[in-house]
């Protein structure tokens, strides 16, 4: 009788078992490079979230602003940091996209903006980004590798000054692609004159470059503001004050930015992006200090991207908050 009843409970709380199973969230998010701004905010948002929602288990994995569209479409992955320009240019198809990614949907925007950063030694000779093309010496520059967005602006870029990675490894100079970190390696040993990086400011990588080797931040001037706005691209400004180590930390500097936006695939389940969407906008103050690029974030912009359908999880969650009518 005993042992039937030993029985008994043991099965029961193997039952009691199976709903709380079942309930967990197991999802992948597919961030940024190893030592970047998108890979340790959303490792934050991954804490905040399971504080709230011990269910959600949030698996954070390395990407880049291009690659992530391709894989969420694919499936690789269930959510991914995007950027506008590539959100709505892949779900349509367009450059730098063969295909349309019909399976994009839109989860939140105006989570604060990553700005394009063209740094320098604080001694080098050029003081605009259109000496340092003009020079004919050799030009070693560094960003990381394609699939990024990083790397896609830095080719646009030359393509404005009429300048391609050939002509600077043809003067003796070198095209560096490689992680954050070893950026910021190269730049500290002197092994490289400018580090390109789009980046959330204040960004790490350009902080821990600074500290170990003064530099300079160069404004991006007006026709090459033009050319990148015509590309889906927004003018921004680096704000005065927010690097101690960069010499022209006094102004503000002007560049390009893009907003940092959440993505989902289409197949990834409405309840699981409603909870998580439904935490973000109920908890803005512990959204705005995960980092300081979003301080401001307000969810009244989360639902703002033009021609990319929202998921239906985060519709809910939207017009529970009184966000969309």
């Amino acid at each position: 009788m005993r042992r039937a009843s030993l029985t008994a409970l043991v099965l029961a709380l193997a039952l009691a078992t199976v709903p709380a199973l079942a309930q967990q969230y197991n999802l992948t998010w597919t961030a940024g490079q190893l030592g970047g701004g998108w890979y340790a905010q959303a490792g934050g948002f991954a804490e905040l979230i399971k504080s709230k929602a011990p269910k959600f288990n949030i698996k954070v994995v390395p990407g880049a602003g291009i690659q992530n569209m391709t894989k969420l479409q694919q499936g690789e992955t269930e959510i991914a940091w995007g950027l506008p320009p590539f959100v709505a240019a892949s779900y349509n198809g367009a450059d730098p996209y063969k295909d349309k990614h019909g399976d994009m949907r839109l989860v939140m925007n105006g989570l604060g903006y990553v700005h394009i950063q063209f740094c320098v030694p604080a001694d080098y000779p050029a003081k605009s980004i259109r000496e340092v093309f003009a020079r004919k010496g050799p030009l070693t520059i560094g960003t990381t590798p394609p699939g990024g967005s990083d790397e896609w602006v830095m080719r646009k870029v030359f393509e404005f000054y009429k300048t391609t990675y050939a002509d600077v490894r043809g003067r003796g100079g070198k095209v560096v692609l490689v992680s954050y970190s070893d950026l910021v390696t190269q730049y500290r040993d002197r092994n490289m004159d400018v580090l390109f990086a789009n980046l959330a400011v204040p960004g790490a990588a350009i902080q821990e470059a600074s500290l170990a080797r003064k530099m300079k931040i160069l404004p991006m001037e007006d026709d090459l503001l033009k050319f990148l706005e015509a590309l889906g691209l927004s003018r921004g400004v680096i704000p005065k004050g927010t690097y101690k180590d960069v010499v022209n930390n006094d102004q503000d500097i002007p560049t390009i930015a893009m907003a940092n936006t959440i993505v989902a695939n289409a197949k990834t389940p409405a309840q699981e992006v409603y909870e998580f969407t439904k935490i973000l906008v109920s908890n803005v103050e512990a959204v705005r200090k995960v980092h300081p690029a979003f301080k401001h974030f307000d969810p009244k912009d989360a639902v703002r991207l033009a021609n990319v359908p929202l998921h239906p999880g985060a519709e809910r969650a939207y017009r529970e908050a009184g966000l969309l009518k």
